[in-house]
């Protein structure tokens, strides 16, 4: 286990350099104090929980449940190990039925998921652990921040003037969602080479893992076709992820053969 960290830590420092962008584009520049933003994010995670408890919405299947905390507490213990800002962090996945979406992070360390998308994709625990890798990427990424930041710099600080505002803002219109997209997109790219690099930390099986893709490709051919969406295609998320695996395993063999 030590050593998958290691290795993953390699390429997650590796992964990270890699999407700095050049001198006079800084990354993801706030815009507002991290500490506002996070409340912003965790009082919309918030209301999605109460409104799910007012709803009888939460799921309180305790075999589901037990298994969805052990991986979350694995995956979380793969991050802590990876990025010390999270060391002592403490991950909650919390399954809502029909939430409307797959699964959603938010800073604080919490992590919706939709426990109708887990039952109809039958996702055993190594590809629970992906798709939690995956929304932790987000969270070490700071992606929340940055759709706040894009809000003030779109709009002026003088109409979004604190990250509340400019997260209500964003959630008011779709429109906004549609502009940023090409971001978007970029960042589930992050997420998905991160969160590889979180999987092979959490000692669950990757090829196994990489079946989440091959369940998601079915949907997508299915009647519905694939909606727009920030994701690229299953297939090549598949691909790109499976890159980033083969290149953990090389790593690893040649720090095992030292």
């Amino acid at each position: 286990m030590k050593k998958c960290v290691a290795v993953a830590l390699l390429l997650f420092g590796a992964v990270c350099f890699a999407q700095v962008p050049p001198e006079g584009g800084p990354r993801n520049r706030a815009a507002y104090p991290e500490s506002d933003a996070a409340a912003a994010w965790q009082g919309l995670a918030a209301s999605y929980v109460r409104k799910a408890v007012k709803d009888q919405a939460v799921d309180r299947d305790p075999v589901l449940n037990a298994r969805v905390d052990t991986v979350m507490a694995a995956v979380g213990a793969a991050v802590a190990a990876i990025d010390s800002r999270f060391a002592n962090a403490s991950w909650r996945a919390i399954l809502i039925e029909d939430f409307g979406r797959g699964a959603a992070a938010f800073p604080g360390e919490i992590i919706l998921v939709d426990a109708k998308f887990v039952r109809t994709l039958q996702l055993n625990d190594d590809e629970l652990a992906l798709v939690f890798s995956h929304e932790a990427a987000h969270v070490l990424a700071g992606h929340a921040y940055a759709k706040l930041s894009f809000m003030a710099e779109i709009l002026g600080k003088d109409k979004v003037p604190t990250a509340h505002t400019a997260l209500l803002e964003f959630l008011a219109k779709d429109s906004y969602a549609v502009a940023y997209r090409p971001t978007a997109l970029l960042q589930e790219r992050e997420a998905d080479s991160v969160g590889a690099a979180i999987l092979f930390a959490s000692g669950y099986d990757p090829l196994r893992a990489l079946g989440l893709f091959d369940k998601l490709s079915l949907l997508e051919d299915g009647e519905g076709g694939r909606d727009q969406t920030s994701h690229d295609a299953a297939r090549d998320r598949r691909q790109a992820v499976a890159r980033v695996i083969v290149e953990l395993q090389h790593l690893q063999a040649r720090a095992g053969a030292r």
